[in-house]
C-alpha cells in the first residue's frame, strides 16, 4: 500500500498557528451558507403553499386504496413500504393541512397529534375524509425540508413513486461509491483511500437498513444527503484529493442540507462522523494532516451552518408566533436529554429498560437479523481496535493522524447518542443505524493494518 508523503515540519507548524483562524473562517463560512440555504428554503416553501392540493390529496387517497399506506404506524422489518409509517403519515399530513395563512405555513406546518386509539396513519385517513379531531398547532421543531419535498412532489407523483425515487437514489449513490473504491484499487495510485471507501460503501449497502428506511419520506432525503456527501469525498479522495477551501465550503453546505432534512433520525451525528473521519481519507496527497486528526475549518463550517439555521428558525418562530411558542419545544428538548420524565413516550428511563431497547433496536441495521447486526458491530469494534493499535505503532504520522480521526469520528457519534440518551433509547430502532459508521471504520482500520505484501508461509502463526 503506497501512502502519500509526510507533510514538511514547516507546513505542520503553519497549520497549528492557523487553527484559530481556520476555526473562525470555517464558522463564518458555515454561517453564511446556512443563512443562504435557509432563505432559499423559505422562498421555496412559500412557493409550494397551495400547489395543486386536490391532486396531492388524491395521490394520498390512492396510496391508502392501494395499500401503500396503511392504518398501522410501524411495520417492523417491512422492505416494501418501509418500517417507519408514522413519520410518512405525519409528513403527508404536514404537507396537506394548509388551513393557515401562507406566511405562517412557510415558517412551520400545522400538526394535529392523533387522539387514541387512532394512529397517525388512521388520523391522516380521517383528515382526508373530512374529520377534524384533536388539537391543531404549529410544528416548530424542525426546518421541515421533507415536508417541502412532499408539497412539491405530491401534486405530480404518487406516494409509491416518491418512495421509489428516494430509495432508488440512495441505492445508486451507494453503488457508485462501491465502484469508486474498486476503480481506485485497480488503478493502484491511492490504494489506502480506495480500500477505505470501498469498505465504507459496502457497509452502507448492508448495514444501514436501506431496505427498511431508504423509501421513507422522513429518512430517505436525509440518507441521500449523507450518502451523497460521502460519495463526493470518495471521488475526490481517490482522485486528486480535496483542498482546504473546497472541504470547508462543502462541509458547510452538507451541514445546512443535513439540518434541512433532519428529523432527529441520526443525520447530525453521522454527518459529524463523515466530516471528521471521511475528510481524513479525501485530502490531497501529502496534505492528510491538514484534515486529521480534526478538520478544524470544515468541522466549524458544518456546525456553523447547523447553528445558524437553528438560530434563524428560533428567531423567525418568535417573530411570527411569539416567544411563548418556543416553550413547548424547549420542554421537548428537556425530554430528549432525559431531564424530564413527566411526559413523553415513556417514564421508564432506567438502565435495564435502556439495555432492552438498545438490544431490540439493533435490527434496524439489517431487517429481521438482530443477531447478525449485533455480532457484526461487535466484530467491527474488536477488529477496529486491533487495526488501530497496529497502525498507531507505525512510523507514519499521516496514517496515525487518520487513525485518530476515525476514532474521534466514532466518539462524535457516541457523544450525540449519549447526550440525547432518552431519544436514543426510545428510538433505538432507527437511531442505531448510526452504528453503520462504526462497522465501516472498524473493518477499514483492520484492512489498512494488514501487511501490504503476502506473508511468507507460516508467518503470523502463534509462536
Amino acid at each position: 500500500m503506497t501512502l502519500a508523503r509526510t507533510p514538511s515540519p514547516a507546513l505542520t507548524t503553519a497549520l497549528r498557528v492557523m487553527r484559530p483562524r481556520a476555526l473562525l473562517l470555517g464558522a463564518a463560512s458555515g454561517a453564511v451558507i446556512g443563512a443562504v440555504l435557509f432563505l432559499l428554503f423559505l422562498l421555496a416553501n412559500h412557493a409550494a403553499i397551495g400547489l395543486d392540493l386536490p391532486a396531492a390529496r388524491a395521490h394520498v387517497r390512492q396510496a391508502f386504496a392501494e395499500g401503500a399506506l396503511q392504518d398501522r404506524d410501524y411495520l417492523k422489518g417491512d422492505t416494501a413500504i418501509g418500517w417507519h409509517q408514522y413519520n410518512d403519515c405525519l409528513i403527508l399530513r404536514l404537507a396537506l393541512d394548509q388551513r393557515a395563512g401562507a406566511t405562517a405555513l412557510t415558517v412551520s406546518p400545522l400538526v394535529t397529534p392523533p387522539v387514541e386509539p387512532r394512529t397517525q396513519c388512521s388520523s391522516l385517513r380521517g383528515f382526508l375524509a373530512g374529520e377534524r379531531t384533536g388539537t391543531t398547532g404549529y410544528y416548530h421543531r424542525y426546518i421541515h425540508g421533507h415536508t417541502l419535498l412532499a408539497r412539491l412532489l405530491l401534486p405530480r407523483l404518487s406516494v409509491a413513486a416518491i418512495r421509489g425515487i428516494y430509495h432508488g437514489l440512495s441505492t445508486l449513490l451507494v453503488l457508485a461509491g462501491i465502484v469508486t473504491g474498486l476503480l481506485a484499487l485497480v488503478r493502484g495510485r491511492r490504494r489506502a483511500e480506495g480500500l477505505f471507501w470501498l469498505i465504507v460503501f459496502l457497509a452502507f449497502a448492508r448495514g444501514f437498513g436501506l431496505e427498511s428506511y431508504g423509501q421513507s419520506l422522513g429518512h430517505g432525503p436525509a440518507d441521500i444527503v449523507l450518502i451523497g456527501y460521502l460519495l463526493m469525498l470518495a471521488v475526490m479522495g481517490t482522485g486528486r484529493g480535496i483542498g482546504p477551501r473546497l472541504a470547508m465550503l462543502t462541509a458547510g453546505l452538507f451541514g445546512a442540507l443535513t439540518l434541512t432534512f433532519e428529523f432527529l433520525t441520526g443525520g447530525i451525528p453521522l454527518g459529524l462522523a463523515a466530516v471528521i473521519g471521511g475528510l481524513a481519507f479525501a485530502a490531497r496527497p501529502g496534505e492528510e494532516r491538514a484534515f486529521a486528526p480534526l478538520p478544524v475549518a470544515p468541522l466549524a463550517a458544518y456546525l456553523g451552518a447547523i447553528a445558524t439555521m437553528v438560530a434563524l428558525k428560533i428567531a423567525l418562530v418568535a417573530q411570527v408566533f411569539g416567544v411563548r411558542a418556543l416553550r413547548a419545544d424547549a420542554g421537548q428538548l428537556q425530554v430528549r436529554l432525559g431531564l424530564d420524565a413527566s411526559h413523553g413516550e415513556t417514564s421508564d428511563l432506567g438502565i435495564v429498560h435502556m439495555a432492552r431497547q438498545l438490544a431490540k433496536g439493533i435490527d434496524g441495521l439489517a431487517a429481521g437479523m438482530p443477531l447478525m447486526a449485533g455480532a457484526v458491530v461487535l466484530i467491527a469494534l474488536v477488529a477496529g481496535m486491533w487495526g488501530a493499535r497496529r497502525l498507531l505503532a507505525r512510523p507514519d504520522p499521516a496514517m496515525r493522524a487518520r487513525v485518530v480521526a476515525l476514532l474521534l469520528s466514532n466518539g462524535a457519534i457516541a457523544a450525540m447518542l449519549v447526550l440525547f440518551w432518552q431519544h436514543t433509547m426510545i428510538h433505538a430502532w432507527f437511531m442505531e443505524r448510526t452504528l453503520v459508521w462504526t462497522i465501516a471504520s472498524g473493518f477499514a482500520l483492520f484492512a489498512l493494518a494488514l501487511p501490504a505484501q503476502p506473508a511468507e508461509p507460516g508467518a503470523g502463526c502463534a509462536r
